[in-house]
């Protein structure tokens, strides 16, 4: 559960498209200007991701989720005081640098936990990040109607910290520091993952020694680039073809619901099915509705989009993470996450801003959806060569449940 909320709180970050309005009316800002607090938001992303895995392996979840949590808390309380644009990039830029907590950490933590049963575990938990998106959004705006867009910067941040302290008070770092030493029953040593009995750790100089990892880091990349371009465009794009803004916006809500859904089934179908077997099935399905997208003139067809993609989006999320616990379980993971996540927020940035460039120079998005959709079948290529390590290669009967390379299911 404090693995859930800490994913659950990420959906903070999206209510920037809430605010984007009365931001506006109050300032005269350019809609491109208030977005680009999103593209400053993903480049201190990438500093917190490698920052808060470093940190949860050094220290421990508790206190990074501690120091993370007030900085977002901190960084939205700041937003009421903004009168320039440069503060209002400093003051989420402050909360962007604990933003790490809600990704690398939880989703590390809670593989330290789950042996059985981890792909739903990683599952339920990413899906977090998607309850928040529908929770956080509509709550932003109830407030900014009743408060004003000032006190409701205050009264988020404040409420966000106060729900992150209670994560960190209950979350663990492992099975083992709540049931004590490795004399305990022989089926807490079976749970334990990280039992040198059950398999081999990781360190992260090793695991950057690999060329696993950075086909893993080349994949991620791939994937987060058509993501964020088309979560950030999707209902301009809509809006262009003559949908109304209600079924424009609704679209995107629906996106982030289908989510749910996907991350939950699609991991836990990857320990039955194997890791890759599951992220292929994601790719192409992305790919599939990236060139659906290029064809979209109706409201029907952007909805049918959303729901199909908003599935394999979702279902995509935590195979990644999955599949690093699987090649290179340890105490490094975190940080290995943290990496790996980072320079996918890369591409993050640049998606968004390729998209906006691409319809700027062109009057249409179609140009950029298919682009979205090369990067997706880039990405299908990049993971054939995903193999297993080779310091595991001689435990791929332990990491795995079939397969040669360590891919069908779980390490045990």
């Amino acid at each position: 559960m404090a693995c859930f909320i800490a994913c659950f709180s990420y959906g903070l970050f999206y209510t920037v498209a809430v605010f984007m309005k009365p931001l506006q009316e109050e300032f005269g800002w350019s809609a491109t200007l208030v977005g680009s607090v999103h593209s400053i938001h993903l480049i201190v992303f990438v500093a917190s991701s490698f920052l808060v895995g470093w940190s949860t392996d050094r220290i421990g979840p508790r206190l990074t989720i501690g120091w993370g949590g007030t900085l977002i808390g901190a960084g939205f309380v700041c937003c009421n005081f903004i009168h320039s644009v440069w503060q209002f990039y400093l003051s989420y830029g402050v909360a962007s640098l604990g933003a790490g907590i809600i990704w690398s950490l939880p989703l590390a933590t809670i593989q330290r936990w789950f042996v059985k049963g981890k792909g739903l575990a990683l599952g339920i938990v990413s899906s977090g990040v998607g309850f928040g998106t529908l929770c956080f959004a509509p709550a932003a705006n109830r407030l900014i109607t009743s408060y004003g867009w000032r006190k409701s910067y205050i009264i988020l941040g404040c409420s966000t910290w106060v729900l992150l302290m209670a994560a960190a008070f209950f979350i663990r770092k492992s099975r083992e520091s709540t049931e004590g030493s490795p004399s305990g029953s022989s089926e807490k040593r079976s749970m334990r993952p990280s039992a040198p009995s059950s398999m081999e750790e990781w360190t992260f100089r090793e695991a950057v020694s690999t060329r696993t990892i950075w086909i893993l880091c080349a994949l991620y990349f791939c994937t987060v680039f058509p993501m964020e371009m088309v979560l950030v465009h999707i209902v301009a794009f809509a809006l262009g073809m003559g949908i109304s803004k209600t079924d424009s916006a609704s679209a995107l809500g629906l996106i982030g619901a289908a989510s749910i859904f996907g991350r939950i089934l699609m991991s836990w179908s990857a320990e039955r099915i194997g890791w890759k077997t599951a992220m292929c099935i994601c790719i192409l399905g992305n790919m599939g509705m990236f060139l659906w997208l290029t064809g979209v003139k109706t409201a029907w067809m952007i909805y049918f989009f959303a729901l199909v993609y908003g599935f394999f989006y979702g279902g995509k999320t935590p195979l990644i993470p999955g599949l690093i616990g699987a090649y290179f379980p340890g105490k490094s993971i975190a940080t290995i996450i943290g990496m790996t996540h980072g320079i996918s927020l890369v591409g993050g940035a640049l998606g968004p801003l390729f998209g906006g460039i691409v319809y700027d120079t062109t009057g249409s998005y179609r140009a950029a959806f298919a682009v979205g959709a090369f990067f997706w079948a880039l990405s299908a290529v990049l993971l054939v060569f995903v193999k297993l390590p080779q310091k595991s290669a001689h435990l791929g009967v332990r990491l795995a449940r079939g397969g040669s390379d360590g891919t069908q299911g779980t390490p045990v």
